[in-house]
């Protein structure tokens, strides 16, 4: 046998094992590389250098990332008596009267009922994995309808610091979407290393990736001026390679609504928490009409509702309706409070529309 027949025999004999053990098989990015933090843009990412890269057993040793504010609100500054004065921080405790809305009352997440292709919206939502310094890492993402692309979108929303480290980081690696998570329900703690079908749609590789300037320079670990711009977008890639999108085999992908009116009568949260009482198997949601909560007067306000979902949340989409019926995306959970009473995230803006701009335009 010649060393090339060798070589296609062995290929042929792995993949056949792995069809017939029914091993979770993810394709993940080679090394991103450091950040400078200049200049606006994607990071284009390398097609996966270890195809096994996440197994069953990397995703459950994977950590949730959220930065954390206190139970009242993020230390900030305090107005400035005037226009000269920058004033000081004001240390933990709770925002001034004028900067802030009432604390929400706390709403009990929700298990989403399964399969989640059946709750409006909920297919789109999923999981995000990534390799942080600090080890394997996740959160929540949505898919998102890409204007450049109808029907054919490969956008994932999820928050800034699932993809960025923010002030003096860089990018984090190995960047994998996996859309309805674990829908059937068949994963537990104890067989996570055989789930079955844990990735009914498939598990989405990036290929680009971007967040906001705001993020990338100023994000930190606690609640900072920057959270007001902790969103992110990620371009995800078919790992069997068809040229089919994700929106065409997850079924759905949700419009992006900028500059949604703040008093709605309710958005919907929707992520999979994974800190106790959650063990991240399950997605749950969240349904409250959103109040403001300001942690820079110089920033736009978070959107804040009443959740108890804890972090692995940070990402996942919150939904509205729009006034002609159409389920939209108007934000991402990127912060709790230390009782998880309470999520928020930032307020899509004409600042959010600009970073997604930058990325349809370096495609």
């Amino acid at each position: 046998m010649t060393r090339g027949a060798r070589t296609l025999f062995v290929t042929l004999t792995v993949a056949v094992s792995l069809l017939v053990t029914g091993t979770v098989m993810a394709l993940t990015l080679g090394g991103v590389g450091t950040d400078d933090g200049h200049g606006r843009g994607p990071a284009a990412l390398a097609d996966p250098g270890d195809p096994a890269h996440w197994t069953p057993e990397r995703m459950s040793r994977a950590k949730p990332r959220e930065p954390r504010g206190s139970e009242e609100g993020p230390a900030l500054p305090l107005p400035s008596p005037d226009p000269g004065h920058t004033g000081a921080p004001a240390g933990p405790g709770p925002l001034p009267d004028v900067l802030a809305e009432a604390k929400p009352p706390p709403v009990q997440a929700r298990a989403v009922a399964r399969p989640y292709t059946g709750e409006a919206g909920t297919v789109a939502v999923g999981k995000l994995f990534f390799e942080a310094p600090d080890g394997p890492s996740v959160c929540s993402g949505t898919v998102i309808a890409d204007p450049k692309r109808p029907g054919h979108s490969n956008l994932v929303w999820t928050a800034g610091h699932c993809v960025h480290a923010g002030r003096g980081g860089t990018w984090f690696d190995s960047l994998q979407f996996v859309p309805a998570f674990n829908s059937s329900g068949q994963a537990t703690l104890a067989n996570l290393g055989n789930p079955g079908p844990v990735a009914p749609f498939g598990q989405w590789w990036a290929t680009s990736v971007t967040t906001s300037d705001q993020w990338r320079a100023g994000g930190t670990n606690a609640t900072s001026s920057a959270t007001s711009y902790d969103y992110a977008v990620v371009e995800v890639k078919n790992p069997d390679r068809s040229g089919r999108s994700l929106e065409e085999v997850v079924g759905r992908a949700l419009p992006v609504w900028f500059d949604a009116p703040r008093e709605l009568a309710e958005t919907g949260a929707y992520g999979y928490p994974q800190d106790t009482p959650f063990d991240g198997l399950t997605m749950f949601g969240c349904a409250q009409a959103p109040r403001r909560m300001t942690v820079d007067p110089n920033t736009p306000p978070l959107l804040r509702i009443g959740c108890t979902m804890t972090a692995g949340a940070s990402g996942g989409g919150w939904y509205a309706t729009a006034p002609d019926g159409t389920l939209c995306l108007i934000g991402n959970s990127a912060l709790s409070g230390a009782g998880h009473t309470w999520i928020a995230g930032p307020y899509l803006d004409q600042e959010a529309r600009r970073m997604l701009d930058d990325l349809k335009r370096k495609r």
